[in-house]
């Protein structure tokens, strides 16, 4: 990183920074509120609604990412160039707020699909902005902590989404998306006041930076690693989890949303701790350690039900934030200063192949072992296989995490 950009702890402590932090704090929790209200009527608002099989409710969460996937690498560059970042904050949000709007009114799934799509992009830009304007903030020797407010930000709004859906979603299904398309808007209105940034590149567009960052900075595989395996796992809960907890535990959406709150309160409320942890002894350990046990954890979903499964989402919290908070403080400590919009809109990128392939991946799996065993036995086989990848994801970055631990580079 380059240390003559970075914050120091006298200006961190400026009302004015204090103010973007606030901002940017809350324009997180609200941007990210909408990625999981729709996920307790996941089958209802897609497969149910326009008569499609489960494996397209998969493909619905999957769409989304597959539009933030095209749109990052172009909004990672405009982020880094522009002085007008609260500008494109705004419009990101309230083009969010039409797409969900678009998606309530849809009359065929084709159109539903299609907004679906381009929310993702609208999404992953203002997403994108709000984490490199977190990542700005950051003072030296503190990024750990800074990101684990972040983190602990973006699962909080996850959190409180999926039990506001499953109510909201008593009284109609369509009325989650004008939920969502509120906060959007709720949201853009928190940008508005941040104060303008120094951009410090001043060539044209050239999508050859992603590449050429990559190979200057290639240590940044690891945080990208990560963030693609745990979304693909987190893409498999919120899809097929979600359709198990239906299908055979025959829960409603309300206590469908409550149950992966379990998940994802312990992991919002551990977030800052172990960020602050992450600062004193490394990312590395909290990393490896994390994502092994939560693969382990995530094995044993099948075989769990009632109070036994409430205990399973609170371990699987735990574990979730010990790997993620040090992930993404891993990643702005290996990013220099005037590129974090193109270091994260990279970690978002591959967090949302993740996300596409983890519905995708669940849905294939267990449609591919269903045809072959008991439901009961699928399912179980679809969240045994998920759990290894968590488990190979820690083994294989063993050695890399070492090697930059010996020189220097991270703890």
């Amino acid at each position: 990183m380059n240390e003559d950009f970075a914050i120091s702890d006298k200006s961190w402590s400026s009302p004015s920074t204090r103010r973007t932090a606030f901002l940017t704090g809350g324009g997180i929790l609200l941007t990210m509120l909408p990625v999981t209200l729709l996920v307790p009527v996941l089958k209802e608002l897609v497969s149910v609604q326009f008569e499609v099989s489960n494996f397209w409710a998969h493909a619905f969460m999957s769409t989304s990412l597959i539009g933030g996937i095209l749109a990052a690498p172009l909004a990672g560059m405009i982020i880094d160039r522009s002085q007008h970042r609260r500008l494109l904050i705004v419009v990101a949000l309230v083009g969010n707020a039409l797409c969900f709007a678009a998606m309530a009114l849809a009359p065929t799934f084709l159109s539903l699909m299609t907004a679906r799509f381009i929310e993702g992009a609208m999404h992953i830009t203002a997403l994108t902005a709000w984490m490199a304007t977190a990542a700005d903030l950051s003072p030296r020797g503190r990024a750990g902590r800074i990101m684990g407010v972040l983190g602990g930000l973006i699962i909080l709004g996850i959190t409180i989404g999926v039990p506001l859906g499953g109510v909201v979603a008593r009284h109609s299904v369509t009325a989650v998306l004008w939920f969502a398309a509120l906060f959007s808007i709720l949201a853009a209105l928190l940008a508005l006041p941040l104060r303008p940034v120094t951009s410090n590149i001043r060539e044209r567009f050239r999508f050859r930076e992603y590449y050429d960052h990559l190979r200057t900075h290639p240590e940044l595989l690891i945080p990208y690693a990560y963030s693609f395996i745990d979304r693909l796992s987190i893409g498999v809960v919120v899809s097929t989890l979600t359709i198990y907890m239906s299908d055979i535990l025959a829960l409603t959406p309300a206590q469908r949303g409550i149950e992966l709150s379990f998940f994802l309160l312990p992991f919002a409320l551990l977030s800052y701790p172990v960020g602050r942890l992450s600062d004193r002894i490394g990312r590395s350990g909290l990393m490896v350690t994390g994502s092994i046990c939560f693969g382990i954890v995530f094995m044993s979903y099948g075989y769990v039900s009632g109070p036994t499964l409430m205990l399973a989402m609170v371990a699987s919290g735990l574990f979730s934030a010990a790997m993620f908070t040090p992930t993404l403080a891993l990643c702005k400590d290996l990013s220099p200063f005037q590129h974090h919009g193109i270091a994260f809109s990279g970690y978002n990128i591959a967090g949302s192949l993740g996300f596409v392939v983890g519905p995708l991946i669940g849905g294939g799996i267990f449609t591919f072992l269903e045809s072959r065993m008991p439901l009961i036995e699928a399912y179980r086989g679809t969240f045994v296989i998920t759990g290894i990848f968590e488990i190979a994801c820690a083994l294989i970055s063993l050695p890399f995490l070492i090697r930059l631990a010996r020189a220097g580079r991270v703890k």
